[in-house]
């Protein structure tokens, strides 16, 4: 993907309007069209997650539909009523509003409405619901009560296979092309540069086309297994607005891109964070506490790499919420403590911050609602919704 360099002597800058619900932004335009949108940092708080859940699904002594292990996603539907994603059973868990249970789908298996490895990818032109199986590249699509409406696969080509994430309009789906390395081909030590290749597959028409991409994290081969080098993270992304908006890189930025092209940057005017040595204690003792004694060597070894960063990537995660707002998750290298969020609007300005709770994975953004899922302190999951409060 090409670099877009902004010569300053081409810029326009003028200050956007400035609304009551977020602090003045500049915009800036270059003479390629791609449009800049910086908003002065501050410390606006734009919602608060109430510190106690309105639901809680699951726990270690849960049995049945409530018991999960490897939640792939949480969607909630129109009629405000969620749907989990199992991993290991390969289910789809339909449960009421208020957590009563409603349905379960889906199951392991090569069957129609069976999966492999599941993905849920939410809404699929209106209210019916579409998920994904990564091992045979594998669309299913649900009506909103729940019931199997149809399967396709995608034809296979030279690439690997895709993994879905997210759908349009049309119903064509935004994927990720996996990087696949031969390990014969590899020598120890050898850095392995991952990448973020993002497609928009139209299965009717046999089609692929580029809509996104970005440098992923790199990775150390050790002649056993990949390391990957601390401080690398993949890009992330959300559908929003039939646009894919990505980030990536130690900048507080957001890049858009129509239709495969880069449209639009937007972002926060704040300096990148140097490694400290507080990063990277957390990163030693997280290795420390979940990983085995085999690997911690070569795992904290990838500490003092030449090729680790000096800077902290800005975000890691993105999400599109109900009410058209963007948020993106800036990156911490404690994965166990409170998320914090930077919260834009559709005109692109900031316009503040959301702090999740710790140990919680948010996977869904409603008008007054977060939903996604909790940890608790022997790593077994819960399904949690929170109420948020305007700030």
């Amino acid at each position: 993907m090409r670099r877009i360099s902004i010569p300053f002597a081409a810029l326009i800058v003028g200050l956007a309007a400035c609304g009551r619900d977020s602090p003045p932004a500049v915009t800036v335009t270059d003479s390629a069209g791609i449009r800049l949108t910086l908003s002065p940092d501050g410390p606006t708080t734009f919602a608060e997650v109430d510190p106690q859940p309105v639901l809680s699904l699951g726990g270690p002594d849960a049995s049945g539909p409530t018991q999960f292990y490897r939640i792939q996603n949480v969607h909630v539907d129109p009629q405000g009523r969620l749907w989990v994603a199992d991993g290991q059973s390969g289910e789809l868990r339909i449960f009421h509003p208020g957590g009563s249970h409603f349905k379960t789908i889906g199951g392991r298996g090569e069957g129609p409405g069976e999966f492999l490895r599941i993905r849920l990818l939410g809404s699929f032109r209106g209210d019916s619901v579409a998920a994904w199986d990564d091992a045979n590249g594998r669309l299913t699509v649900f009506d909103g009560e729940g019931e199997f409406v149809r399967t396709e696969r995608v034809p296979a080509n030279d690439d690997p296979l895709p993994r879905a994430f997210d759908v349009f309009d049309d119903g064509s789906f935004l994927a990720q092309i996996p990087r696949v390395h031969a390990a014969g081909s590899l020598e120890a030590g050898q850095i392995l540069g991952d990448s973020v290749r993002l497609v928009r597959v139209d299965i009717e028409n046999s089609t692929q086309r580029p809509q996104a991409g970005a440098r992923g994290p790199l990775w150390v081969w050790t002649g056993r297994s990949q390391i990957p080098i601390p401080f690398t993270i993949n890009a992330g992304f959300d559908l929003h607005d039939e646009s894919v908006h990505l980030v990536a890189g130690s900048a507080f930025r957001v890049r858009v891109f129509e239709g495969g092209r880069l449209a639009e940057i937007y972002g926060v005017a704040r300096d990148e964070r140097e490694v400290s040595a507080a990063d990277i204690a957390v990163y030693r003792a997280f290795i420390q506490e979940y990983y085995t004694e085999s690997q911690q060597d070569d795992y904290l070894s990838a500490l003092a790499h030449p090729r680790r960063p000096t800077v902290l990537p800005a975000y890691s995660r993105l999400l599109s919420a109900a009410d058209s707002h963007v948020w993106a998750q800036i990156y911490s290298p404690d994965v166990l403590a409170p998320v914090t969020w930077d919260v834009f609007n559709r005109a692109r300005e900031w316009v503040g911050h959301v702090q999740t709770p710790a140990s919680f994975i948010l996977m869904s953004i409603t008008d007054g609602n977060v939903a996604g899922v909790w940890r608790d302190e022997l790593g077994v999951e819960h399904v949690r919704v929170y109420r948020i409060r305007p700030g």
